[in-house]
């Protein structure tokens, strides 16, 4: 009787009555492999040619990629080997290449290698897919770069996605549909990120412009104009009398006059008077900055999937 092999790993399982005398053959085999499975490390130089990987490759735990890339490459696992791997990619070369690995299965999930860290993947027969990997569906990124990372769009189904307001499809992602409460991403872009009032009232519409209870509301600007309503009144006393610059409690307040409001009863408390270099241009609403300092630090994205 022949010999059969574990779905997943293919172990082999000899038939009752076999490999007498030879018992050894397979269970050496077995030993071999279940090595490699929980201990193996097998190390793969790329350039910019695609590897199909051999049996003792992609068996083993884990798999570091190094050398130098040239070009982008595609890793091919087999569809009838299944299980999780530690992966490492420590190739140098452009960011504009990547390592994409898949399997033979036709149609199946692609990711792309991290550069420069260890991280967990799963092969399941027809689809490679990250495994632990980064925060939680919901959280968020903050990266340093000024455009997503190549091996992101190089998935997939990208594991990160833009915080740049634009939509994104509750079908490829339902759990991040349901934490934001609909498919629309929150727009980072020069923006800086508060946290939700969570019932303070902190953070008010009518206040500040936001409503700080609403994830994804957003608002301020970059400068703020002052009128006149904002510019208290400037005194200007002699004796008897008391003038205030634009403003005051008598006479049109209109640019370029003082306003009078005298303490002598045969003053007229509603005149105003001319003032000599002081025009309307000098007066007139101007906005200033509400910029604090900063440093713009790259860009935010959201774990998606």
């Amino acid at each position: 009787m022949a010999s059969t092999f574990t779905a997943n790993i293919q172990i082999e399982e000899p038939a009752r009555g076999d490999d007498v005398g030879t018992w050894d053959v397979p269970v050496n085999n077995n030993s071999t492999l279940l090595d490699l499975v929980l201990g193996g490390t097998a190390t793969i130089s790329l350039n910019n040619a695609n590897v199909t990987l051999s049996a003792a490759q992609f068996q083993s735990r884990t798999i570091t990629f190094n050398s130098t890339l040239t070009a982008s490459v595609v890793i091919t696992f087999p569809s009838s080997f299944k299980k999780d791997y530690n992966i490492q990619n420590i190739c140098t070369g452009s960011s504009a290449f990547t390592i994409t690995m898949g399997t033979t299965a036709a149609g199946g999930q692609l990711i792309a290698c991290p550069p420069g860290q260890p991280f967990e993947m799963l092969n399941d027969g027809s689809n490679i897919k990250f495994k632990n990997f980064g925060p939680h569906i919901g959280g968020y990124w903050d990266y340093a770069g000024s455009s997503v990372p190549n091996w992101v769009s190089g998935c997939t189904i990208p594991p990160y996605l833009n915080c740049d307001g634009t939509s994104f499809s509750s079908a490829t992602y339902p759990a991040l549909n349901v934490i934001m409460g609909g498919t629309t991403l929150p727009d980072m872009r020069g923006r800086g990120r508060i946290y939700n009032n969570q019932g303070t009232g902190r953070v008010t519409s009518s206040q500040g412009g936001v409503d700080g209870n609403t994830n994804n509301a957003a608002g301020g600007t970059q400068t703020t104009t002052l009128s006149s309503q904002h510019v208290p009144p400037v005194p200007v006393t002699d004796p008897g009398h008391v003038h205030n610059l634009l403003g005051g409690d008598a006479g049109s307040g209109a640019p370029g006059t003082f306003d009078i409001s005298s303490q002598n009863s045969g003053i007229n408390r509603n005149a105003d008077i001319a003032v000599t270099g002081i025009s309307a241009g000098n007066v007139s609403p101007a906005s200033f900055s509400n910029m604090h300092p900063v440093a713009v630090g790259g860009l935010t994205l959201i774990r998606a999937a």
